[in-house]
C-alpha cells in the first residue's frame, strides 16, 4: 500500500463519521461494523462512517436533526451522508459508494436464545438504504470471519483493506472490536 505522505489522517472510531472536502486518509478498524465510503470525483468531497448498528431502538429516532445517535446506526448514517453530499449540490447517482466490514467474528445469543450475526444485519441493512437511492455498490469486502484495517484515500476515492484473524490482532485493535461488541450486546439487552 502506497499512501501519499502528505496527507492529513484521520482515525474513525465506531459510532463515527468523517466528512472530507480536502484529501484526507481515513483510517479505521472494522469487526462486525461496516463503512461506507462514499467520493465525488469532480469536486474532491468525500465521507466515510463506521456505524455499528443495523437499526435504531431509540424513541427519540434517528431521524430528527438534532439525534445524537444517528451515526451509530447504518439504517441512519446513510442518509445523512447524503443530506451532506446534497448540500454541496451532489446527487446521489454522482457519488462512487463502496462498503467494508460486517464480519461475524463473534456470536452471541439473545435473550430468546437466538444466535445475533451483528455484521450480517449491518451489511444487510446498508445494502437496502444504498438501494433505495438506486446507486450500484463500486466495489466491497464483507462479512467472512476476519477483521479488517481499512484505509481509504479522499483524494483519489481509492481504499485498502487488509485482513486479519483475531487472534492475530493487537492489543489496541482487539480492544476496539471488544467496545463494538460491547456496544452490540447492551443495545441487545433493552
Amino acid at each position: 500500500m502506497n499512501f501519499r505522505v502528505d496527507l492529513e489522517t484521520y482515525f474513525m472510531r465506531p459510532a463515527d463519521i468523517c466528512f472530507a472536502e480536502k484529501p484526507t486518509l481515513i483510517r479505521t478498524v472494522l469487526g462486525s461494523c461496516v463503512t461506507i465510503t462514499m467520493f465525488h470525483k469532480n469536486s474532491g468531497a468525500a465521507a466515510a462512517c463506521h456505524p455499528t448498528l443495523p437499526v435504531c431502538r431509540h424513541e427519540d429516532s434517528c431521524r430528527p436533526a438534532r439525534c445524537r445517535y444517528k451515526f451509530k446506526y447504518v439504517e441512519c448514517v446513510i442518509p445523512e451522508m447524503i443530506k451532506w453530499f446534497l448540500k454541496l449540490g451532489v446527487q446521489p447517482d454522482e457519488l462512487e459508494i463502496k462498503l467494508f466490514g460486517g464480519a461475524n467474528l463473534f456470536s452471541r445469543h439473545n435473550a430468546n436464545g437466538r444466535v445475533i450475526h451483528v455484521g450480517n444485519m449491518n451489511v444487510s441493512m446498508a445494502r437496502q438504504k444504498i438501494d433505495e437511492l438506486q446507486i450500484k455498490i463500486k466495489s466491497f469486502d464483507v462479512g467472512g470471519t476476519r477483521g479488517r484495517k481499512l484505509f481509504f484515500d479522499t483524494s483519489s476515492g481509492d481504499v485498502w483493506v487488509k485482513r486479519f484473524a483475531i487472534e492475530n490482532a493487537s492489543q489496541d485493535e482487539r480492544a476496539l472490536m471488544g467496545d463494538q461488541i460491547e456496544m452490540v450486546l447492551r443495545e441487545n439487552a433493552r
